[in-house]
């Protein structure tokens, strides 16, 4: 076989090679000298090689190098053919892409993109393919990610298997839990380590319908960096501002003078606040914005309820699934509808509680236009008893509400909801504009004048086939403008594979 496909290739090389040659020379019937005339005339140059009226025949297509093309045209040629399905003749179609993102919460980012497509029987084209994807990202905040995740489709789509695995090194922050908390901004620093897993298998039960089994496992390691500017570190710079006053008459900048008093033991009831940030923490206090009793509020929350700061979640459940998408990856038509219902009890290792959640999905997607896809998405997370502290239902992330830090308002429930319009531009690329709402309750009750609205747009571009990469700019809420540090909109530009749903 292989020596046959090296014949083969042999024959095509040779024949462009002659066609480039001819497109020298003039390729008319009467100028075109035959094979045997041109094998004569080799002859004779090689008998007479002083003869001028010899005519010597142009081999120059057969010696001359082969220039390699640049390092961007290999680029280019690489991605203007990666969305072509070579499903059925590879068994693994598969594409690699870095790309830039921005977060207001971790900054600038490089992430890369493996994506592909395959199928487990190449001989069956009403299956749809499966895909996978790997993903990673570093950020300058030193966030880390790595993430994997795919669906096997089996024969006849009788079958299916899902998984996604993650690992995940987070500088972020903890708000606390309920809308209120997250709504007035005291903020703890605190650093996650994390490490997720999801599987699901189903089985056809009617026409685009499946249910199956449902596993989880979430491990959360945390560290919290705990403030210093408590009441009585306000009090006490208060007490050296009203001295330095009082010994300069009150005719100089106090405040600044008084800060440049404390020495560096003093200085650290403010954390490391520069006098300009540590005068506007003061000033928000003496104002009645700020009260250091609900600072650090991870450290309280622990405090309050006995959890560990370390904690993992196992969970076992079912799925009902109803999916007449036409593609997975990025549907322009059908329905999905998915209820997932987990149990977390402690005889699985849990920590401190047994628990358990109900996950609704419904997408709806409809062609509205040439080359545009009209899409909605309503999703539901709802928790039974109280969970760990990293397993509150919350808002934001890479899939809704875009734009929002993931965890900010967080609570045992929450519902979210999104409409987006897609719109193909030009061949492989296209736009996308969305707006979304979602709200969270049950620490608090819950309340229309609750809900966060996120709006934002994006590019794409069709990496494989019917797969994109997605580059998002999302916009929530202001933050709370009495806090120096939360006083901007959430804001987050997102590189990923496959629609946000």
């Amino acid at each position: 076989m292989k020596k046959t496909c090296f014949l083969l290739l042999t024959v095509l090389l040779t024949t462009a090679a002659l066609r480039a040659s001819a497109q020298n020379t003039d390729t008319s019937k009467e100028n075109f000298p035959s094979t045997e005339t041109t094998l004569s005339q080799i002859g004779q140059a090689e008998a007479h090689p002083n003869a001028r009226h010899v005519r010597m025949a142009d081999t120059s297509a057969f010696t001359a190098p082969v220039k390699r093309p640049g390092l961007i045209r290999r680029i280019i040629d690489y991605y203007s053919r990666s969305n072509v399905d070579r499903t059925f003749e590879k068994k693994l179609d598969w594409s690699i892409a870095p790309g830039p993102n921005y977060s207001s919460d971790v900054g600038f980012g490089i992430g890369f993109l493996i994506a592909g497509l395959y199928r487990l029987d190449r001989t069956d084209s009403t299956t749809m393919p499966s895909n996978f994807a790997v993903y990673g990202n570093v950020t300058t905040q030193k966030f880390a990610l790595l993430r994997v995740s795919g669906t096997n489709i089996f024969k006849q789509n009788r079958y299916r298997v899902s998984y996604s695995g993650a690992m995940v090194y987070f500088p972020g922050a903890f708000y606390g839990v309920g809308y209120d908390a997250g709504k007035a901004g005291y903020v703890q620093e605190l650093t996650t380590t994390m490490y997720k897993v999801r599987a699901s298998g189903g089985v056809r039960i009617a026409p685009k319908a499946y249910a199956g089994m449902t596993f989880s496992l979430d491990y959360t390691g945390a560290k919290s960096k705990k403030s210093s500017a408590t009441e009585r570190s306000f009090l006490y710079y208060e007490s050296v501002v009203d001295k330095v006053l009082q010994e300069s008459g009150g005719t100089i900048g106090g405040a600044q003078e008084a800060y440049d008093r404390l020495d560096a033991q003093e200085k650290a009831v403010f954390n490391g606040y520069s006098y300009g940030d540590g005068k506007r923490l003061y000033d928000a206090w003496r104002n009645g914005y700020y009260d250091p009793a609900k600072a650090d509020p991870f450290d309280n929350y622990v405090g309050s309820t006995g959890e560990n700061p370390n904690a993992m979640n196992v969970g076992l459940g079912a799925f009902l699934q109803y999916d007449s998408r036409d593609v997975l990856t990025s549907p322009y038509k059908g329905i999905f509808f998915n209820l997932d219902i987990k149990y977390f009890p402690r005889w699985l290792g849990n920590s401190l509680h047994t628990f358990g959640k109900i996950q609704v999905t419904f997408d709806w997607y409809q062609k509205t236009w040439k080359g545009c896809v009209l899409a909605y998405d309503l999703y539901g997370n709802f928790t039974m008893g109280v969970p760990s502290w990293h397993m509150y239902s919350s808002l934001g992330g890479m899939e809704r509400m875009r734009g929002y830090y993931e965890g900010r308002y967080r609570d045992r429930n929450c519902v979210m909801t999104q409409v987006e319009l897609r719109q193909r531009v030009y061949r492989r690329h296209g736009v996308a504009a969305w707006i979304g709402a979602g709200n969270v309750w049950g620490v608090d009750s819950f309340a229309w004048n609750h809900t966060l609205c996120s709006f934002g747009v994006g590019y794409r571009f069709e990496f494989k086939k019917r797969m994109n990469i997605r580059l998002d700019y999302g916009w929530g809420a202001h933050g709370n403008p009495n806090f120096h540090w939360d006083k901007k909109r959430c804001t987050a530009f997102l590189f990923t594979a496959s629609e946000a749903f």
